[in-house]
């Protein structure tokens, strides 16, 4: 196995969006056009656009959801906006197989055999959701977007583990130094208001992370292994067959370990804020098939670390002008969580740019 590959880090839905490659090339050479350059800047401009719609969707996501809680607290039953994001897009996905297939694409959405397998992924996934609501109800949107940087770690363990593909000795230290910062984000940005009592609630957080990274990590390895079999249906089918199983075990995890739900009624809590996040479920999930199909790992964690640099700005910077019209609170300028922030983002790339450098140098060596 190759030492030196940067894996790929899919996280949640992400390692779903496999490019499917219909083009057909003649036999004989085509002459050189005047419209090649422009293709390539066409292509261009289609890359950009999607790694800017891509950090637009993952800054905003982890706002928005901060921008429902009350007093620092999601009052609605946490996983209830993933149970909805859920049912839309098995509408969704249905409907259009019925738009674009007729009968037969719609009976594609409940082919039994990959139904199976789909299936037995999307519980891994609907827990990354539920662990996700959990951990964003103790800790506000920077810090989670940094945590999630972990990914990166733990998804090179668990190739490490399943495939024996290991990391060079550079790779573990820039890991080892992104783990680091982000301890130590977590200790100056957060860890600075547990002598309210919040400490444990922050830890709690802390673990909810990891686990959720944990899960989409494996998620991410199990769909590359298993779905390549089925990398030609479309997305909407994949999309339909996945999120059945999703829906119910969204619903049974939230029926289980969310008391609000079992006594006071599903929809307990919401109001307009709630139905927003449900919306950014939604737009995520769909966002996220279409825009990786453009961009690659590289640019992919590239725009993850990007994220977090504008969760950090809009907090500090932009919150406050406009708490007037959205319901949000900003944090002050505090230089060492700036440095932080940036220590943290920057170990990101450099770690994705090394793994890709090493690559490079491999194949021209061979």
């Amino acid at each position: 196995a190759s030492g030196g590959r940067t894996p790929s880090a899919h996280s949640d839905t992400d390692a779903l969006a496999m490019p499917v490659n219909t083009l057909q090339q003649s036999l004989l050479p085509r002459p050189a056009t005047a419209s090649a350059p422009r293709q390539r800047g066409t292509a261009i401009w289609a890359t950009v656009g999607a790694f800017a719609c891509f950090v637009a969707v993952r800054s905003v996501h982890p706002i928005v959801i901060d921008m429902s809680k009350t007093d620092g607290k999601l009052p609605y039953g946490k996983a209830t906006p993933c149970v909805i994001n859920s049912a839309v897009d098995i509408v969704l996905g249905n409907g259009i197989a019925f738009l674009v297939g007729g009968t037969k694409g719609l009976k594609q959405c409940w082919d039994p055999k990959p139904l199976k397998i789909f299936s037995a992924i999307a519980v891994l996934y609907a827990f990354g959701d539920f662990l996700e609501m959990q951990s964003m109800n103790v800790m506000g949107g920077a810090a989670y977007q940094i945590l999630l940087q972990s990914k990166l770690l733990i998804t090179a363990l668990i190739i490490w583990a399943l495939r024996g593909q290991r990391q060079s000795t550079l790779q573990w230290n820039v890991l080892l130094t992104i783990a680091l910062g982000m301890s130590a984000f977590v200790l100056v940005d957060e860890g600075g208001k547990s002598s309210s009592g919040g400490g444990s609630p922050k830890l709690l957080g802390f673990l909810f992370v990891l686990a959720k990274v944990f899960f989409s990590c494996l998620c991410a390895v199990l769909t590359e292994k298993y779905l390549k079999a089925y990398k030609d249906m479309p997305i909407y089918t994949q999309v339909a067959q996945l999120k059945f199983v999703w829906l119910w075990t969204s619903l049974a995890l939230t029926l289980a370990f969310d008391r609000n739900v079992t006594e006071y009624g599903f929809f307990n809590g919401w109001d307009g804020r709630t139905g927003v996040v449900a919306l950014s479920w939604v737009c995520k999930g769909w966002t996220t098939f279409l825009v990786l199909k453009t961009l690659d790992s590289v640019l992919k964690n590239i725009g993850e670390a990007v994220a977090i640099v504008v969760i950090y700005a809009f907090d500090v910077f932009l919150a406050h002008s406009l708490s007037g019209v959205l319901p949000v609170q900003g944090k002050e300028f505090r230089l060492d969580s700036c440095l932080m922030v940036l220590v943290v983002v920057l170990t990101v790339i450099t770690y994705t740019l090394a793994g890709q450098a090493k690559s490079s140098a491999g194949q021209k060596a061979a």
